[in-house]
């Protein structure tokens, strides 16, 4: 004959797993509906964060330069006034503060012997620029010349830029290959026979030598 307890043990047993089921759905109810979602939220975070990187840490490509101090961080093309941002979006290269290096031989109408010429070209979004001239191989060693002044747009496809200094005149006629890449159209009213370029480099050079200069109002 079968244990009068056996029943009993088969109830006990089918309360238990009831309870338990009770239990768990009781849980699942208590959670927030993005539960699950938080975890995905955070590894996208953390994935951006490190594709990124904080933000305290800029990239040179993403600092502007206003050419007023050049310590501490710089703010962003976004963060500027609304008269120079206006500025920056006539350029689209010129969105950000970018530095262009070349070397440039004699240029002369007169045909005399100059020497040649590595200039340094700094652009930024407010629409100034600064540049310095450094010359090789002369006889005579030769001082590097600073220079400053605004920049305009004088022409599209491609882009053109004219370079001035206040009340001196135009200094460099130049127009942008690429992004990265500026050609010589005419330096010190004078146009090379050949071409000659400039070439964007990774770092920014805000040409400290002009360090103490106040900023330019360029329009």
């Amino acid at each position: 004959m079968p244990s009068p307890a056996l029943p009993f043990r088969f109830s006990c047993k089918s309360l238990g797993i009831a309870l338990l089921a009770l239990a768990l759905t009781a849980c699942a109810q208590t959670r927030s509906p993005d539960y699950y979602a938080s975890s995905r939220d955070n590894t996208e975070s953390d994935a951006r964060m490190h594709a990124q990187g904080r933000s305290t840490s800029r990239a040179p490509s993403q600092i502007q330069l206003g050419f007023g101090d050049h310590e501490g961080p710089r703010p962003m093309a976004g963060e500027a006034p609304a008269a120079q941002a206006q500025a920056a979006q006539r350029v689209r290269p010129l969105t950000e503060a970018k530095t262009f290096l070349g070397t440039v031989p004699c240029l002369t109408n007169e045909g005399g012997d100059c020497p040649a010429m590595r200039i340094t070209l700094t652009l930024a979004p407010t629409g100034e620029w600064r540049a310095r001239t450094h010359y090789l191989n002369s006889a005579a060693t030769l001082p590097d010349t600073v220079q400053q002044g605004c920049w305009e747009v004088i022409g599209s496809q491609p882009t053109r830029i004219l370079l001035s200094v206040g009340k001196e005149g135009n200094q460099a006629d130049l127009s942008f290959q690429n992004d990265n890449v500026l050609v010589i159209n005419m330096l010190n009213n004078i146009q090379p026979k050949l071409e000659y370029r400039l070439t964007r480099q990774a770092n920014i050079d805000p040409i400290d030598e002009l360090a103490g200069n106040a900023p330019l109002a360029c329009s």
